[in-house]
Order: C-alpha cells, then sequence, then structure tokens
C-alpha cells in the first residue's frame, strides 16, 4: 500500500495476522511539522513492514534518501544520505517482551486504537542517524566561506605572528594578589 506525502499512520484496526507492508513518501514538510530548522530540505522513502501477532506487532521501519542541512564549516546547503531501519515492537495491553525483542523499541497501546502513528518514531531515528559534524568533504566547502575563515583565523595574531592570549594578563593579576 503507498501513501505519498502523508503521516507515516499504520491502520492496526483490521490488519491481518501476518506480515503487511506500506511505504511512504516524506520530505521537507514531515520535518516542518516538527518545527526541525536543522533539515532544511529531505526526500526519503519510508517502507514499513508489519508482522502482526494475536499480542504484539513487530515493526521494522526501512528509510532510504537524503537529507539537506547546512554545513558545520562553510554554512552552505549539505546533502546527507539517510539508510537506517529501526525496529519497534508494540504490544496491546500489558504485555511482556521476550528477550528477542529486548534490544527493539517497546511502545505498548491500548487495544481500541485503531491506527499507529510512527511520525515521531521515524523523525527521532532519522535525527539519531545525522552525524553530529556535518561538513562537505575536503576541497567541497564554500571557497570564499574557507577564506573569510582563514581571514578572521589570522586576527589572533598579535604583530609578531605570536598568537595572542587575551587571558594572559589574567594570570599576572593572580600572582600579584599571592605575593
Amino acid at each position: 500500500m503507498d501513501r505519498l506525502n502523508q503521516d507515516i499512520i499504520i491502520p492496526i484496526k483490521g490488519l491481518p495476522l501476518g506480515e503487511s507492508s506500506f511505504r511512504f513518501e516524506i520530505g521537507e514538510p514531515f520535518f516542518q511539522a516538527f518545527e526541525n530548522r536543522q533539515i532544511k530540505d529531505a526526500d526519503c522513502s519510508v517502507m514499513v513492514s508489519v508482522k502482526r501477532y494475536q499480542t504484539l506487532l513487530e515493526i521494522t521501519c526501512r528509510v532510504g534518501g537524503f537529507v539537506v542541512v547546512e554545513c558545520d564549516r562553510c554554512l552552505e546547503d549539505l546533502t546527507l544520505k539517510v539508510d537506517i531501519e529501526p525496529h519497534l515492537t508494540v504490544g496491546f495491553g500489558s504485555v511482556d517482551v521476550d528477550d528477542e525483542s529486548a534490544d527493539d523499541d517497546v511502545l505498548v497501546i491500548d487495544r481500541s486504537e485503531s491506527e499507529l502513528n510512527l511520525n515521531q518514531f521515524v523523525y527521532d531515528y532519522i535525527c539519531l542517524g545525522l552525524p553530529l559534524v556535518k561538513v562537505h568533504p575536503e576541497g567541497k566547502c564554500n571557497p570564499e566561506m574557507l577564506r573569510y575563515i582563514s581571514e578572521s583565523e589570522g586576527q589572533q595574531t598579535g604583530p609578531e605572528g605570536e598568537a595572542v592570549r587575551p587571558f594572559e594578563g589574567l594570570k599576572d593579576l593572580l600572582e600579584n594578589k599571592n605575593n
């Protein structure tokens, strides 16, 4: 079943026992709904595989595509590949989680729920999948910005090329106070 450009919602009422698959396409509006300022654009496919048992669901989301973020070095757009496969176990009512699913995320919902919204789950895993430092590969940053940065760094040296240490005078004050 394909659902393009919508929320990632799985209908659980009437879902047959066994395996079912769903496909979703998410982009910039998905991340704007979370007021995410870090991700500027996106084009990701979310393939959701649901195995339904009597008392629980095992969900696997395969997310592939790209997101556009700001480079931490030059502030230009940086396209990052997204390729994650998070797992979620959903139990109905009070459910005992066995050792096999202990590594997965576990969510317990009421039996009366008719659908399962996976927006937050997918959003969190995409954000967690991004690197902490987001920079272009060496030599791919905006050369004008790199030139500006190197000029700014050059102002941190004294007239004879030695490094300027603005807090060096505090050390002298401390030594004079002790004498």
